[in-house]
């Protein structure tokens, strides 16, 4: 009897540890069919009719959990593969996310690899600008657009996500160089962000090897649209390139269905103030939610980039369909 005691006692202590962690798989498979056409002037034109991944969103899996470590300490992990649905190939490993950390009272901890501080602000600035997705107009890094010389995620990674306090909050991130190579320097960044109602605004600045970016971004929802912009500045190290930019978006609700927008435009100067080349953009898109997990949606964009003497150098045209499930 008193075994027996034992062994239901020690099945009662698994099973509230148990109860106190979790784990969760989820994921995203995005896939459009659409055409592509890149014009390199003087050089080559290529357009392409094909499959495509992540027009909306990359896809993604991963899994996520905490486990409740008392006095409202709790432990968190998060590891994220992303991967091409169009070919089944993969990126390799989990480069979305590979984080653990610490939440509390005090805020958040990760160590890892993960989202920059950074990227909270600028992810405000295209929030209602086509979705943030491939049609939003948004140049590639090195590009003509400040928004775009900024690390997304910083490997190596310290990050401190603060509690939120009437709507205040904010991020400070530092990715640990690890090397001695010249030229080598930590990735840090800095964000505060304010949230209330249909209110949203943030600023932060970005240091890496390239240079110093600052970046203000706001959103407002209206009720019968969305709207949101960012303002960028870059300032190139060793006396490199400046760049500057701004982009802003509107998204209109129609039911199940949203209609979105958005214009960015940015111009690179030499560290003497010489104009180099300017880049614009437009995008529009709409979605239509079949469920709360599964959408269709279509897309275009057209973007350039222009010399000093106003002459096109390079252009981008996207249309696309598809089709996005989250699970």
């Amino acid at each position: 009897m008193k075994k027996t005691l034992i062994a239901l006692a020690a099945v009662a202590a698994t099973g509230a540890a148990f109860a106190q962690s979790s784990v969760t798989l989820y994921g995203r498979v995005d896939a459009s069919v659409g055409s592509t056409k890149n014009t390199v002037t003087g050089v080559s034109t290529t357009s392409q009719f094909n499959g495509s991944e992540g027009g909306l969103t990359g896809s993604r899996w991963g899994m996520k959990g905490s486990e409740d470590l008392g006095g409202g300490l709790k432990a968190e992990f998060q590891l994220e593969n992303r991967f091409n649905v169009d070919d089944g190939t993969t990126a390799g490993g989990f480069l979305g996310d590979a984080r653990v950390g610490l939440t509390g009272a005090f805020g958040q901890v990760h160590l890892g690899r993960t989202y920059t501080a950074f990227d909270a602000v600028k992810a405000v600035s295209v929030s209602k600008s086509v979705f943030d997705s491939a049609f939003t107009p948004m140049p590639t890094t090195g590009a003509n657009l400040a928004i775009s010389n900024y690390d997304v995620r910083g490997a190596n990674q310290i990050k401190y996500v603060s509690p939120t306090v009437a709507g205040f909050s904010a991020i400070a991130s530092v990715g640990l160089k690890e090397t001695n190579a010249a030229g080598a320097k930590n990735i840090s960044s800095l964000a505060a962000l304010y949230s209330a109602g249909p209110l949203g605004a943030a600023v932060g600045i970005h240091k890496n090897a390239s240079g110093d970016n600052v970046m203000f971004s706001g959103s407002y929802d209206l009720g019968v649209a969305a709207l949101s912009a960012g303002y960028a500045k870059f300032d190139g190290a060793n006396n490199g390139n400046d760049q500057d930019g701004f982009t802003v978006g509107v998204e209109v609700p129609m039911g199940a269905a949203a209609v979105s927008l958005g214009y960015s435009s940015g111009e690179t100067e030499t560290n003497a103030g010489a104009k180099v080349s300017k880049y614009t953009g437009f995008g529009l898109g709409a979605t239509y939610a079949l469920s709360k997990r599964t959408k269709l949606y279509a897309g275009y964009k057209d973007d350039k980039i222009k010399n000093a003497a106003n002459v096109k150098t390079t252009g981008t045209r996207l249309y696309a369909v598809g089709i996005r499930h989250d699970f």
